[in-house]
């Protein structure tokens, strides 16, 4: 027991005889204020870059005889109606499955509560119809 408790001690010594109070061997804390200021600038060229394609790129659509907006994007009423009623088809149908998979696990948990708590069963009644049978 003894030997232990000097073990211990000793190793307690050693351990703050050798960790400094200080961090000295800690890194100073880094000025990277270089990096915001150098990905600042390449952002900016990048913006002026795409800027001055899009200039040229009009000027030239111009001097083909382009004389629509801006950006020829293709965009018109008729498309921009046929995108939204898909937009609305896809939400339905996203609807219709929620709604169905929660009327699943609605009649999963309510088999489950008829048939495992309540003791029910199902049958079949005199107009061959499935119904459920609960013994109260």
């Amino acid at each position: 027991m003894k030997k232990n408790l000097v073990t211990v001690i000793g190793t307690l010594g050693l351990l703050v005889a050798l960790t400094s109070l200080k961090a000295s061997a800690q890194m100073p804390n880094m000025d990277m204020s270089w990096a915001a200021r150098s990905q600042m600038q390449l952002q900016y060229q990048g913006d002026m870059n795409a800027r001055r394609v899009a200039m040229h790129y009009m000027l030239r659509m111009r001097q083909m005889g382009y004389t629509g907006p801006s950006l020829p994007t293709g965009v018109t009423p008729d498309t921009l109606r046929a995108s939204m009623q898909r937009l609305q088809q896809s939400m339905d149908a996203y609807h219709a499955s929620a709604a169905a998979n929660s009327n699943r696990t609605s009649n999963a948990v309510g088999d489950w509560d008829n048939r495992a708590i309540r003791g029910c069963w199902w049958a079949l009644n005199a107009y061959n119809q499935k119904v459920l049978v609960c013994p109260y």
